[in-house]
């Protein structure tokens, strides 16, 4: 199967792959400096109730990661750490390969966009008062079973990264990119 085929990059001298904790040390830099949008999300979400504030915070969570590596190949996490993502011949991202290598987080993000109309569609929301209340009347989510399965899937393609010799993750795989040291 090709996408399984770590023989597609091209030889150009020695490359550093970057290791899971280097990948992992990024991801969580990256979790602090979304840790505005995401917490922008519950806030309108769950204190203000403001649906298109909530969608926009999501959004702007959703496209931080294929925007950031489409543009410069890696994001602020990445850069601090210094990996960044490249192609099969080690040429930087383009926004068509990142938004294909990061299709996996698009699909979640996808997923929470649904779950905010789902929420706003519910009057036992709209009526809650409070974070506690509101969290509440979002039980009965129809996508919360979806969305556990998901982040699974994620989980597991991340993890794959621990027995691939070029240290690539299954949405590396399909979109042929691998993360380096600079």
């Amino acid at each position: 199967m090709e996408i399984l085929d770590t023989d597609i990059i091209t030889n150009q001298g020695h490359v550093e792959y970057a290791t899971f904790s280097n990948r992992f040390l990024a991801s969580l830099v990256d979790f602090l400096v979304m840790a505005v949008p995401i917490g922008g999300t519950i806030y309108f979400g769950f204190m203000e109730k403001n649906m298109m504030l909530m969608l926009l915070c999501t959004i702007i969570a959703g496209l931080y990661k294929p925007l950031m590596e489409g543009i410069y190949s890696a994001t602020l996490g990445k850069m601090v750490v210094g990996i960044k993502m490249v192609d099969s011949d080690h040429e930087d991202l383009d926004l068509v390969q990142s938004f294909t290598k990061n299709g996996i987080y698009l699909i979640s993000s996808t997923m929470s966009i649904m779950t905010t109309f789902w929420i706003f569609g519910q009057d036992t929301f709209l009526e809650a008062e409070g974070f506690l209340a509101s969290s509440m009347a979002t039980q009965n989510n129809p996508y919360q079973t979806i969305t556990s399965i998901w982040s699974f899937v994620i989980l597991i393609s991340c993890f794959i990264m621990l027995a691939s010799d070029t240290k690539q993750t299954l949405h590396d795989r399909i979109a042929s990119t691998f993360c380096i040291r600079k």
